[in-house]
């Protein structure tokens, strides 16, 4: 047995087919076949049951989870000897929401390239969930995202608090309401979504955390919702909005001064009001695996982190309404 074995098993456990195991792992199916068969052997059971579909047999299933751990503490170990040889090169690997990371990486990414250039990013992009499952998994270093609840297997640094705002074009406010309407609006910083009801909105899928909020927010306003567009792409949304196409709900991180779509110059052709709806609001943090060793490259890109994203808490208590 060895710790190829080990791996080629575990990706095609994950995979449940040999054909996708192998291209994934670029090899040929009939040298996977082999691996397992060596693993088999040496352990002596049957680890796939090799009908369609295929299955992990009790011992596979078992093996499994001894493998992860076997893999596990020989990266572990393989990081702190990297550590000791001086920091003199690493590979540090972060997962991040895909829309999130194109507002948030770029400065981080630029300080951090100049202070350690020795240090190669490698970015695991998808969506919060697919992050999650990959920090679980040990497949990245740490998550920046939303604060995850699991006080047992992970421990989460929080940044800061992220609102979500409802955007809206210049040329919907004056297209619908009038200026004494204008005027009360701006007057005030938190507000419901039905204020909005008789404006055309621009909306995510259900699939999409945004646009769950966006649904879950116009059923307890009692409103049905004048949808002139629905995309999958957060960007094109945002995009659509500051062309003032419609209104938009979207996490404050695309307003800020930073954001290349409606920060800096962007936040002249519209105004931006904080979502009152209770689950809109969310702690961004680090997250990582209590149980993971964490490299001096982590360790020196989380501080960073914290300094150049870390905010005070200002709940919505503290606003003036």
């Amino acid at each position: 047995m060895n710790f190829l074995n080990l791996k080629y098993f575990i990706v095609t456990a994950e995979e449940m087919n040999f054909t996708k195991a192998a291209k994934r792992l670029f090899i040929s199916q009939q040298s996977l076949s082999n691996h397992i068969a060596k693993l088999e052997d040496y352990f002596g059971v049957q680890l796939f049951d090799r009908n369609t579909p295929l299955t992990l047999t009790d011992a596979g299933e078992s093996l499994l989870k001894s493998a992860r751990k076997i893999l596990n503490v020989k990266q572990e170990a393989e990081l702190e000897l990297q550590d000791i040889r001086d920091f003199r090169s690493a590979v540090l690997t972060i997962g991040v929401p895909n829309t999130r990371g194109s507002v948030i990486l770029p400065p981080l990414l630029m300080k951090f390239g100049r202070d350690f250039p020795q240090v190669q990013i490698r970015l695991v992009e998808g969506t919060s969930n697919e992050i999650t499952d990959a920090l679980y998994k040990g497949d990245v270093d740490f998550t920046i995202g939303f604060e995850l609840d699991a006080p047992d297997k992970i421990r989460t640094e929080v940044l800061h608090e992220e609102h979500t705002l409802i955007v809206v074009p210049n040329n919907i406010l004056d297209e619908y309401f009038s200026e004494e309407e204008q005027d009360g609006l701006l007057e005030k910083k938190l507000l419901p979504i039905q204020v909005f009801a008789r404006c055309p909105f621009i909306k995510m899928k259900h699939s999409n955390w945004i646009g769950e909020i966006f649904e879950s927010s116009c059923r307890e306003g009692q409103m049905t919702p004048i949808v002139a567009l629905e995309t999958v792409n957060i960007m094109t949304m945002v995009s659509m909005c500051r062309a003032g196409y419609g209104v938009i709900i979207c996490p404050s991180v695309f307003v800020e001064e930073n954001s290349p779509v409606l920060g800096g110059e962007g936040k002249e052709n519209i105004h931006t009001f904080i979502l009152d709806f209770p689950n809109a609001h969310k702690m961004i943090a680090i997250n990582y695996l209590k149980n993971k060793y964490q490299t001096k490259a982590a360790r020196e890109f989380i501080e960073m982190t914290k300094k150049m994203l870390a905010r005070p808490y200002e709940g919505l208590s503290k606003m003036e309404i």
